[in-house]
């Protein structure tokens, strides 16, 4: 009888190793995931020189989540832009979202990604990366391309004399989205946003959305220039902005000194940055 039990422990505890062997011992190593920027589709960089934080989720084969929360970075962290997580011999849906923005990038599904935005805030440069890894005993290190997923419009103010009561501006946009489909890269939700901007000496102000529907689009801009008091002083429109992923859309003008608001295109030439596409120059 005491060799029978003895044999019968000896037999459940094997069992109950086979079970932690399967589940949380060979097959569920950590996995390194290393990102990386993709600039104009043949340089890369370090993470840290495109975004401050990197949101990643991975999905199963049946588009479940693998993790009840996103897994986030900063650019605090020491290792930021590589992960090492623990995860079953398979075959995994990657979505990770590079962005600097205060706003919270939450990855609902393998193809919605919102940005959430009280009134005033901004989107920033954004990054992507969608794709498929296999993880086995040989395959447990992956390094993914990020891949930018907006496009970008800025005002170059050239007037001579700024109103000394000049505070800050709202541009107030449609046409575009706060919310994008990381397989392809476009917007997805046509959306109105507006956002602050201060005073700055360059007076430089720039713009990032997600293009609706597609690689390219317009939008409807406003321009409102405010006092310290929050009174206006001077306010523009802007109608059928272009817009391109990977690209800049730059508007330079006068926009304090008196005009009669009109603006016209220059040709259609590019001013190729190491990390964008082009920019379309536009004088107004």
């Amino acid at each position: 009888m005491k060799y029978t039990i003895l044999f019968l422990a000896l037999l459940l505890f094997a069992s109950c190793e086979k079970f932690d062997v399967n589940n949380n011992d060979k097959n569920s190593d950590a996995v390194k995931l290393t990102f990386q920027t993709v600039f104009r589709d043949t340089t890369r960089g370090s993470v840290s020189n495109a975004f401050t934080k990197l949101n990643v989720m991975l999905f199963n084969t049946d588009g479940t989540k693998v993790w009840d929360r996103v897994k986030s970075q900063s650019v605090a962290d020491a290792d930021f832009g590589t992960m090492s997580v623990k995860l079953s011999a398979g075959t995994y849906t990657v979505v990770a979202v590079g962005h600097s923005s205060k706003v919270a990038a939450t990855i609902k599904s393998p193809d919605v990604v919102q940005f959430t935005a009280s009134d005033g805030e901004k989107l920033t440069d954004t990054f992507c990366h969608y794709g498929q890894i296999t993880v086995d005993d040989e395959h447990r290190e992956h390094t993914l391309n990020m891949y930018r997923a907006v496009a970008m419009v800025q005002f170059v103010l050239t007037d001579s004399e700024v109103p000394q009561s000049f505070s800050h501006m709202v541009i107030e946009y449609s046409g575009g989205s706060a919310n994008f489909n990381p397989i392809t890269l476009q917007g997805i939700t046509k959306s109105s946003q507006s956002e602050r901007r201060v005073r700055n000496e360059l007076m430089v102000h720039q713009v990032f959305t997600f293009p609706y529907m597609s690689e390219n689009g317009t939008l409807k801009m406003t321009v409102t220039a405010y006092d310290g008091e929050g009174t206006a002083i001077r306010q523009r429109t802007f109608d059928a902005v272009p817009v391109t992923r990977n690209r800049i859309t730059t508007y330079t003008g006068h926009f304090f000194e008196d005009g009669d608001g009109s603006f016209s295109q220059t040709d259609f030439g590019f001013v190729v940055h190491a990390d964008w596409d082009g920019e379309t120059n536009i004088e107004f």
